[in-house]
């Protein structure tokens, strides 16, 4: 769900605010406890803080909605039985209570008969009503504390009239059977959830619970594989960028924010929790950490501890010399080269209008804390991988405030690139080296920090992606961008530049598949006289290329030093005129996944550069007008 940062409202009745459903790491809302007065005066500074459930309120209570029954199916029969889809939610919601380092605990207690659509109402509502003109295909709204609090005996949380807290209990229940839940009194902090419900859009689309009906059909979609995902919210868990779990498995995190209708293998990974999922539900709800209540060690539980460490780090922007808001950090299995976990940087705050509502930005120095992150991990050593939130694949306003804050002060316009110790600086040689992080349980290991790299670049596109592309190209067909010579020359500011990579935005149509391109290449040629590309002795050249999809994939030099003074060498004396960015789709058949269509490329339409080629055999290139691929070369001034 999206939502503009200006406009962002908050409702100040008893301290609260409904949240939409956003999401490495987690949800947030504001904390005006102090009451400290911000820059603007009348305002308040408010720092982010992570929502969630207080432990007196686990086991969380749910009321599935019961009034329609059979479910609504824009594509006809078949129907599906509220009965069977309240067992395929709760199934989704023991995806998470069965983690063993993780104590929180979700389950249908009741029904409701709610004609309308849910709202704060202190019911944890699932209902497959949705207001009008609701385009998602489902959303888990949560209302949030966003002051500490002290709740006493027959106070009206969600002014109905009706007493929200009780005395007489420890846990938070339906005290009095009226059908809403009572917390105890006592005091909770801000951040503290009071109410969450999880609509699902059956006016959308049709929902199915059976194996054998998950299918390409765009309009039929796995229950079980989007209520987990919402579930995730439910306890507040945010988005998370990582789409691609390894170079040979194209699934995601059940908590990236998209989910492939067409492709039935991506549907039903869905399903089934990533270890980044896992490792964020675990440490913000750690089994172990208490001698009493959900967080006690019980038959069948594993101490976070036990399992689990913490690496931790702060980003700092090259350029600005600021903070970052906004980074993500994956951690990946070091030689394996798979995914675990990742976590977004930024300690922030906002300045609050307690008359209004309204939530603004003053300077980076006010908003922005700190660029800190953590990542919960296993034992094992880590590449830590940093990239900006910046739309590819997923955009800030997905993910968070603090990302969002990031964002529109500017800073999340660096390239991708990996943790390299001491060599960490804005003027790197090799940003594709990586140094191993160990992660080690009971411990937290911090010192990974990132300076992001102050990078000049020769693209071979001059605005925004427009579209993605090509789905009928034919098994070995190359795609290539000029880059004049001059160009590379040009961005030399005097001392010389390390070459640092070639990036390339990939993509695929089905999820569950890896962008794999038989090839990618920096190489030389000309334009002049005709078009031709030197694929025989290439200045770089990485014989398997694996993409990400929805994002640029850099292809690292690891001698980007001699490599940036061959080329400047090579312009100045006239022996490289031209270079060519270059990819090559697979020379096989047919294509994986179940559209059969080759990986794709990022394309801006019109063009305006008019650099881009292709070639059926690597002999022939035609120059493409209508696009301009996204291939850029980046390099560092020295």
């Amino acid at each position: 769900m999206k939502q503009k940062f200006a406009v962002l409202a908050v409702i100040l009745t008893l301290t609260f605010s409904t949240l939409p459903a956003w999401a490495g790491g987690v949800l947030e809302t504001i904390d005006i406890t102090a009451g400290t007065p911000s820059p603007i005066p009348g305002h308040i500074a408010a720092p982010l803080v992570r929502i969630f459930w207080d432990e007196r309120c686990i086991t969380v209570p749910y009321s599935l909605n019961d009034t329609l029954d059979p479910l609504p199916n824009p594509l006809g029969p078949p129907v599906l039985p509220l009965a069977d889809a309240g067992a395929q939610l709760q199934d989704s919601f023991d995806a998470w209570n069965d983690l063993h380092t993780s104590f929180i605990d979700m389950e249908i207690t009741d029904t409701v008969s709610n004609p309308g659509v849910a709202g704060f109402d202190m019911v944890n509502e699932l209902t497959f009503r949705t207001p009008p003109g609701f385009g998602a295909i489902a959303s888990s709204p949560s209302t949030a504390l966003i002051a500490d609090t002290t709740f006493v005996d027959g106070l009206d949380i969600d002014g109905d009239g009706d007493s929200d807290v009780s005395a007489a209990i420890s846990t938070c229940q339906d005290a009095d059977g009226d059908g809403d839940f009572e917390f105890p009194e006592g005091f909770y902090r801000a951040g503290t959830i009071l109410d969450n419900d999880v609509q699902y859009n059956a006016a959308l689309l049709r929902f199915t619970v059976n194996d054998a009906d998950v299918d390409t059909t765009t309009l039929s979609v796995d229950l079980e594989a989007v209520a987990v995902h919402e579930n995730g919210h439910s306890h507040g868990l945010s988005h998370v960028l990582e789409n691609q779990l390894s170079s040979s498995d194209g699934t995601g995190t059940s908590m990236f924010p998209f989910i492939d209708t067409g492709d039935p293998a991506a549907e039903l990974a869905q399903r089934t929790l990533a270890e980044d999922d896992a490792a964020w539900s675990s440490f913000l709800y750690p089994e172990g950490t208490a001698s009493s209540g959900p967080a006690k060690l019980q038959l069948g539980d594993l101490a976070f501890d036990w399992i689990y460490g913490v690496l931790e780090g702060e980003v700092t922007h090259g350029v600005f010399a600021e903070p970052v808001a906004g980074g993500s950090v994956a951690a990946v299995r070091f030689l394996v080269g798979r995914v675990e976990a990742a976590g977004f940087s930024g300690t922030t705050q906002v300045s609050f209008d307690p008359v209004g509502g309204g939530l603004f930005l003053v300077s980076p120095s006010f908003n922005i804390l700190d660029g800190r992150y953590q990542i919960p991990v296993r034992l094992g050593f880590y590449e830590l991988r940093l990239e900006a939130i910046d739309g590819r694949p997923v955009p800030a306003g997905s993910v968070s405030l603090s990302a969002q804050i990031g964002s529109l002060f500017g800073q999340l316009n660096f390239n991708e690139e990996l943790w390299n110790h001491s060599q960490e600086s804005a003027q790197e040689e090799r940003t594709g080296q990586s140094i191993p992080a160990l992660g080690l349980p009971f411990t937290t290991r911090g010192g990974h920090d990132f300076v992001t790299n102050d990078q000049v670049e020769a693209r071979g596109f001059a605005a925004p992606l427009t579209n993605i592309g090509f789905t009928g190209s034919a098994p070995g067909t190359y795609y290539a961008v000029h880059i004049p010579g001059a160009d590379v020359a040009a961005l030399d500011g005097g001392n010389g530049i390390f070459v640092n990579s070639a990036e390339y935005l990939t993509a695929v149509v089905d999820a569950s598949v890896i962008p794999a391109f038989a090839e990618a290449q920096l190489t030389t040629g000309s334009v002049s006289g005709g078009v031709t590309v030197n694929l025989a002795q290439p200045l770089a050249r990485d014989n398997v290329f694996i993409g990400q999809d929805q994002d640029f994939t850099p292809f690292y030099f690891s001698n980007s030093k001699s490599l940036g003074n061959k080329i400047l060498n090579g312009v100045g004396n006239g022996s490289i005129t031209d270079l060519f960015l270059v990819l090559r789709i697979p020379t096989g058949t047919p294509f994986p996944g179940v559209s059969g269509i080759p990986p794709l490329i990022g394309l801006t339409a019109p063009a305006t550069v008019l650099r881009s080629y292709t070639s059926t055999d690597g002999a022939t290139w035609t120059p493409v007008g209508n696009f301009d691929f996204h291939f850029k070369l980046v390099a560092t001034q020295r």
